[in-house]
């Protein structure tokens, strides 16, 4: 779990138009690298906070890079993200519940062997995502045609998000691992809903890499 992700918005059309996956890789890798701020990864500092980086021309614009910021550039804040709604999700009203359950299983949760994939009896869900498997090497692969299904999901869970407080406050291990208040969980699902938000508008996928 000691890895980091690279969270990449692409036009999926370019991408695809690589051979392969080895060379469509190379592409996300070279692209990621071409944005990075290399001056703040080394110390990253505790107030680094989300940030967009998109290429300068005469660069091609055909990706952004996000940066989850001091929560969320290591995928173990997900895998604890992950275990804190395990812990709270059954206090959670059935509408809720169903809608992020929806919405962080194909970015993060079900992404994880060891915990069971979730359904919500007694809630709507009209609404419901499955990703292709990912090429080797990468911890998400989303196109468009699955970000318009979890741009509806995220309207749903951040009009709803503060409705979570209350029961993460009273049932989350906060004395256990990362991910220990409510700020920290709803900044990173903010993140994954800024995600999903702008390649919506653009008509692009999501991909994430080991980093």
């Amino acid at each position: 779990m000691g890895i980091c992700i690279d969270v990449l918005i692409v036009d999926w059309d370019h991408l695809m138009s690589a051979p392969g996956d080895d060379q469509r890789y190379a592409m996300l890798h070279d692209a990621g690298l071409s944005v990075d701020d290399e001056d703040a990864w080394p110390d990253r500092s505790p107030s680094v906070g989300p940030q967009w980086f998109w290429p300068s021309p005469p660069a091609i614009g055909w990706f952004g890079k996000f940066d989850f910021g001091n929560v969320g550039f290591s995928y173990k804040d997900h895998f604890w993200a992950g275990e804190r709604w395990e812990e709270i999700r059954a206090f959670v009203t059935p509408d809720v519940r169903s809608a992020v359950d929806r919405f962080i299983d194909p970015l993060f949760w079900g992404g994880l062997e060891y915990m069971a994939d979730q359904d919500t009896e007694g809630a709507a869900a009209p609404v419901s995502v499955v990703l292709p498997d990912a090429p080797s090497d990468h911890l998400l692969w989303c196109p468009p045609a699955a970000i318009s299904s979890l741009k509806l999901l995220w309207d749903s869970v951040d009009a709803e998000l503060a409705s979570i407080r209350e029961p993460f406050e009273r049932y989350a291990r906060i004395d256990l691992g990362r991910m220990n208040d409510f700020d920290a969980f709803a900044g990173l699902l903010r993140g994954w809903g800024d995600v999903i938000d702008q390649a919506q508008q653009r008509g692009w996928g999501a991909v994430g890499l080991r980093c």
